[in-house]
């Protein structure tokens, strides 16, 4: 664990409130020596006088020591040590969509691309905690920042479509690695990416990408596009745009298959779990696990910090402004 100081303040600019009393004690002084002829009256009786004048001075006193326990109570003094637990404050979850050209294979009615666009917005519209969303194709991009606002999410991914980012290929590293910027390492949420992929990759390590998602305690959810049987990949509009699938010797384009095996080992290395996309009830499979990931009341561990005090000089204010007022009413008292 890291030193703390032993004391220190919160807000220790407040403190610069102090100099202030200083004007508040000569307009004091002042008063009293406008006061004292007043007493005059009670030359007759030197006991008298002199509880007036001692009430009338511990009357200013006490005020002057509520101002400046109040100004201190103010500035957050902290000594002492006190361990602390730390709370988890739930699963902060990146979207990292693959939007590689094999993502556009359809399978039936609906292409791997538009079938984890509608499981990320079904999730994304249940979802507890914060959101952010990674796009890749040849590189990754980091979208959307994570985020309280779920209506950003899910405009995104109302106008997300596979040409949303430039590039050729599949690089799965560098998406993994573009998710995993979104988190800060300072918070204690839950830090998980859910990848909506069919597993393949032209370029890049995703055994590397995993090494590093390990090491930074994140956990990887792989939910898996397409199918085993495959589809072909199509082709751009333009057959001089470099984005289009490269034809075989034949003429013919190159099929596409799900590479569940490699999404399921590389989720299962961090802890994770594999979810077949084409399985009807796959939201509520996803959702359900994201959030047996969240105790809700899960300490994460201690810390130490300075004991806050407050309390203590706001409890000293009070009892100073008590004794002021508590002089001023009896002085009250003797006058007739």
């Amino acid at each position: 664990m890291n030193e703390i100081q032993a004391f220190r303040f919160d807000n220790p600019l407040v403190l610069i409130g102090l100099a202030g009393l200083i004007p508040v004690i000569i307009l004091a002084f002042l008063h009293y020596r406008r006061y004292r002829p007043d007493l005059g009256a009670f030359r007759a009786s030197p006991g008298m006088e002199r509880e007036l004048r001692l009430r009338y001075v511990c009357s200013c006193l006490a005020f002057g020591l509520f101002l400046a326990s109040l100004i201190i109570a103010l500035a957050g003094p902290r000594w002492g040590r006190r361990i602390v637990p730390e709370y988890r404050r739930g699963v902060d979850v990146v979207l990292a969509l693959d939007v590689s050209r094999s993502m556009e294979v359809r399978e039936g009615d609906i292409s791997r691309l538009d079938r984890a666009l509608l499981i990320a917005h079904d999730f994304a519209e249940h979802a507890e905690g914060r959101l952010g969303a990674a796009i890749g194709k040849g590189i990754g991009v980091l979208a959307v920042p994570l985020t309280y606002d779920t209506g950003a999410v899910l405009t995104f991914l109302e106008g997300l479509t596979g040409s949303a980012v430039t590039g050729r290929g599949t690089n799965l590293e560098t998406l993994i690695d573009a998710a995993s910027r979104a988190f800060q390492t300072a918070l204690p949420a839950r830090q998980v990416i859910v990848l909506f992929s069919d597993g393949e990759s032209l370029s890049g390590s995703l055994s590397a990408a995993i090494d590093r998602v390990l090491e930074a305690g994140i956990t990887l959810v792989a939910v898996g596009m397409g199918s085993e049987t495959g589809g072909p990949v199509p082709q751009a509009l333009d057959p001089l745009s470099p984005e289009g699938a490269p034809l075989d010797t034949r003429g013919i384009p190159p099929i596409s298959y799900r590479r569940g095996e490699i999404l399921r080992g590389a989720a299962e290395r961090t802890g994770g779990r594999y979810v077949d996309g084409n399985r009807e009830d796959a939201v509520p499979v996803l959702t359900a696990y994201i959030r047996s990931l969240t105790p809700e009341a899960g300490v994460s561990g201690y810390h130490l910090e300075t004991r806050p005090r407050q309390r203590l000089f706001i409890l000293i204010a009070l009892l100073f402004l008590g004794v002021s007022k508590g002089c001023e009413k009896r002085r009250k008292k003797l006058i007739p």
